[in-house]
């Protein structure tokens, strides 16, 4: 598996990703995403700000991930486990459900350990909806902390908060 930064090229594929991702949690009764979030728009705005890159398996995007600085709404009042850090934050981690299970999430998220050591940032932040089991068992497995719980306007559950801190 190799990661590079993504490109406009790579929307197609991400959003046939997502689509496929969203039958998937709508099975499960998790409504984190839907057809209005995340969509063309947010992964367009990921690729042109620079922060989206994609894992390619077999000369393909198999995976998706966005890394940047930017906090979801009500971040500010999250018990974090360090506020004196600067830090880099994880959004919208999404693998294609046909290859689901090798390890590609874990994968992206060992990248973005490396990616904020690349950048002197040793503290990486994220958040998923309270019945997204995968997601919170995959953060928990990779040594991030449950430090909060959120909401974001428009969901009737919470969201969970995590953060790791990496030296």
């Amino acid at each position: 598996m190799k990661i590079r930064q993504g490109c406009m090229n790579d929307l197609p594929v991400i959003m046939e990703i997502v689509k496929k991702t969203l039958i998937i949690m709508e099975q499960e009764g998790n409504d984190q995403w839907s057809d209005k979030y995340p969509n063309e728009a947010v992964f367009r705005k990921d690729i042109e700000s620079n922060t989206l890159y994609v894992a390619i398996i077999d000369d393909k995007v198999a995976a998706s991930i966005t890394i940047d600085q930017v906090g979801g709404k009500n971040y500010d009042k999250i018990a974090w486990s360090y506020t004196d850090r600067e830090f880099m934050i994880i959004h919208r981690l999404v693998v294609d459900p046909d290859i689901r299970g090798g390890g590609i999430a874990s994968k992206l998220l060992a990248f973005a350990e490396v990616f904020g050591i690349e950048h002197d940032i040793f503290y990486l932040k994220t958040d998923t909806y309270s019945l997204n089991d995968k997601a919170q068992n995959l953060f928990i497995k990779n040594g991030y902390n449950k430090v909060g719980i959120t909401s974001f306007e428009g969901k009737n559950n919470p969201f969970y908060c995590y953060d790791k801190l990496f030296l």
